[in-house]
């Protein structure tokens, strides 16, 4: 029986990856808007706690706040990549002209007269396509943005009734407390997580965005939104942050000055709000091992590509909150965790 139950379950878990896969165009969209839909959530939180004198923001109206700040947000967002992106894809062309005149100014630096075929081999690096194939992607998120605001819509107009149709579905079951506890700390814990990590990106970005300007790298508002976005990328897209508009100051200007300047600066934030500021926002509420970060990271990518790697924490926070509740399953979240603690959820375990 108990070989015939994991067979089952591995099934299961090849059926679910196999309509993921398939399912790619539709599914992710309505990831995204899941997250946006958090957001706003996360926001309204944050604007029913202000208060004016003893007056308090009222629920409804720090929902349609946080709703109309969303809004503006992704239509300035939207504008902004929309006129960049044409930018990016002209100048492409310049970008890999220069390439190949740095690497040949770096040989005559050294001294090297005769480049070697390592230098050949440089020089057929075509920059042109993966710079068009990265503002491709971005546009084609925002070719999905109609979707995503109509997912975002039915979740809102949902959201009032999930409570209800949760405590109708489990009414007069054992287990009722127990998925109603464990889906309240998976949206503590997804909540958390979002809202940290936006407000650290956003952070990122903006200081970013003053480095850009500072030295002149061109479209510095669009790579300062790449950085925002990279930074949900646990790791390699802090990396990336730094890496991609470094070679493009590499590329733009004729001295290595600016070069120095943005690596510098950019290591400098990313390890000042990413190393510091963000753990400590963020405290222990995932303790995810990094090693299963990466691995989630290299998943998910898979999966649903770029969308995936954004997606992987939150997926594997789920994951690991709901093994944690089962005995059979509990081993694989000590697993998944850092240090072993999967914090004190014991007491809501449920038997199977």
């Amino acid at each position: 029986m108990g070989i015939l139950s994991y067979a089952g379950g591995l099934g299961l878990i090849s059926l679910i990856v196999y309509i993921m896969v398939i399912g790619r165009d539709l599914l992710v969209p309505f990831m995204i808007a899941i997250v946006i839909w958090y957001l706003i959530n996360i926001l309204s939180d944050y604007f029913h706690k202000i208060t004016i004198g003893k007056w308090q923001i009222p629920r409804m109206i720090s929902y349609i706040a946080s709703l109309l700040t969303i809004i503006l947000v992704l239509n300035f967002l939207i504008g902004m990549i929309s006129n960049n992106i044409v930018e990016v894809k002209q100048a492409a062309p310049l970008y890999q002209e220069n390439f190949v005149k740095l690497t040949t100014k770096i040989f005559n630096i050294i001294g090297i007269k005769d480049e070697p075929n390592f230098a050949q081999m440089v020089h057929q690096i075509n920059l042109t396509p993966f710079i068009t194939n990265v503002a491709g992607a971005l546009a084609s998120l925002m070719g999905n943005a109609s979707l995503i605001l109509i997912y975002v819509l039915f979740l809102m107009l949902e959201q009032k009734y999930f409570k209800t149709k949760l405590s109708h579905l489990f009414n007069g079951s054992s287990h009722k407390e127990d998925v109603l506890t464990i889906l309240n700390h998976i949206s503590s814990d997804v909540k958390t997580y979002i809202g940290v990590k936006t407000f650290v990106s956003v952070l990122t970005g903006g200081a970013c965005y003053i480095v850009l300007v500072t030295v002149g790298v061109n479209n510095a508002s669009f790579w300062a939104f790449f950085i925002f976005l990279l930074n949900y990328i646990p790791t390699i897209g802090s990396m990336l942050a730094v890496l991609f508009p470094s070679v493009l100051s590499l590329v733009q200007f004729d001295t290595f000055t600016p070069f120095f300047i943005v690596i510098i600066s950019l290591i400098a934030i990313q390890m000042t709000l990413g190393n510091i500021l963000e753990p400590k926002l963020m405290g222990n509420s995932l303790n995810l091992s990094p090693l299963v970060v990466m691995l989630s990271l290299a998943l998910w990518g898979s999966i649903w590509g770029v969308a995936g790697m954004f997606l992987s924490v939150p997926f594997t926070v789920i994951l690991m909150i709901v093994f944690s509740q089962f005995e059979r399953t509990k081993p694989i979240a000590i697993l998944l965790s850092q240090d072993g603690n999967i914090r004190p959820r014991d007491s809501i375990m449920m038997e199977d």
